[in-house]
């Protein structure tokens, strides 16, 4: 079936195509009757018709597009949360959020923006220097880096705090000799890196030993040799802040199978909040995120960038906005 055009809908309408251009895209400068604007909406509609979304890209210059550049990183069910969170809040903006998922592989993006023209592009790691310097040349707006460790501004989430958190949860209730499970994977350094700067130096402040760090891979193995490193030294640790709900999830596993009781013997905390973490025997204490608050954070700022109003949001929000200790029955 042929794709319905502003011609068919002028014929059907009985009025000029520069008129159904004039009442599609809200001109009233033009002294249109309200019965010829009335037509021609009913006549679009009844015909299905759908503007081009190239054609009005070529006559702004620029389209609804938000283009999201997404490092290479596992699938974790935080993140897609987060992107599906962000998707919605510029949806209900008027924008379409696409993700681009790029390994780092050394072909270029520029071609990629002549074809798309996007409104903003948004780089949740760097983009490499070259594409960088073509947005520029190309005048596209550029949030680059929005998960980078030294930059919070953008969503408000902290994953400093975060480590931050799980070590004043932990040393609240007593212990004193705590463990950090790290996650043995290059991808998520971006994450885990800063999350255990901030227990390290969450420690510190609170007069506490450094966090005997062991870093541990999703396997039952792994877990069994972390958990035996913790408990079966010379100073023993007594809790243990985990990078997320897995490792955490995987340590709970691991302890039940060599008669380790939590939390009596050792207490755990995660992050992220997992559904699943409310189902482990005993349940999982974590660190809940707000990621629709920090989404809505990171649409503002886009908008700002995009030349749309936005709902003002706050400049530098403070971890309580985004992050709360969910507590269970591990600690």
């Amino acid at each position: 079936m042929p794709r319905i055009t502003s011609k068919d809908v002028a014929r059907e309408a009985g009025v000029s195509q520069t008129t159904v251009s004039f009442v599609l895209n809200g001109r009233d400068e033009h002294g249109l009757s309200a019965e010829t604007r009335r037509r021609v909406l009913e006549t679009a509609e009844r015909l299905g018709y759908v503007p081009s979304g190239a054609g009005r890209a070529l006559r702004k210059g620029r389209s609804n597009v938000v283009l999201c550049v997404v490092p290479d990183l596992p699938v974790a069910e935080a993140m897609e949360r987060f992107k599906l969170a962000l998707g919605r809040s510029l949806s209900e903006a008027g924008y379409t959020c696409v993700y681009l998922h790029h390994a780092g592989t050394t072909t270029p993006l520029a071609e990629l923006w002549q074809h798309v023209q996007p409104a903003v592009v948004v780089a949740f790691g760097g983009l490499p220097p070259a594409d960088a310097r073509s947005l520029l040349r190309a005048e596209i707006p550029l949030l680059n880096g929005v998960f980078a460790p030294d930059d919070t501004s953008l969503t408000g989430l902290s994953q400093e705090a975060v480590g931050r958190m799980q070590i004043e949860h932990l040393a609240a209730r007593g212990h004193r000799h705590i463990g950090y499970a790290a996650l043995d994977d290059p991808r998520e350094r971006p994450f885990c890196l800063p999350r255990l700067q901030g227990a390290t130096r969450a420690c510190s402040d609170l007069g506490l030993p450094s966090p005997h760090v062991v870093s541990m891979r999703y396997s039952r193995a792994s877990a069994q040799a972390a958990v035996a490193e913790w408990t079966q030294g010379a100073t023993p640790v007594t809790a243990v802040a985990a990078f997320n709900d897995l490792i955490a999830l995987a340590v709970l596993a691991s302890c039940r199978t060599q008669h380790i009781a939590v939390p009596d013997d050792l207490a755990l905390i995660g992050v992220d909040d997992l559904p699943v973490s409310s189902l482990a025997v005993p349940s999982l204490t974590t660190i809940g995120m707000a990621l629709t608050v920090a989404a809505g954070n990171l649409t503002a700022r886009i908008l700002s960038m995009a030349g749309a109003a936005a709902p003002a949001a706050p400049s530098e929000p403070g971890a309580g906005d985004i992050l709360a200790v969910v507590e269970r029955e591990t600690t």
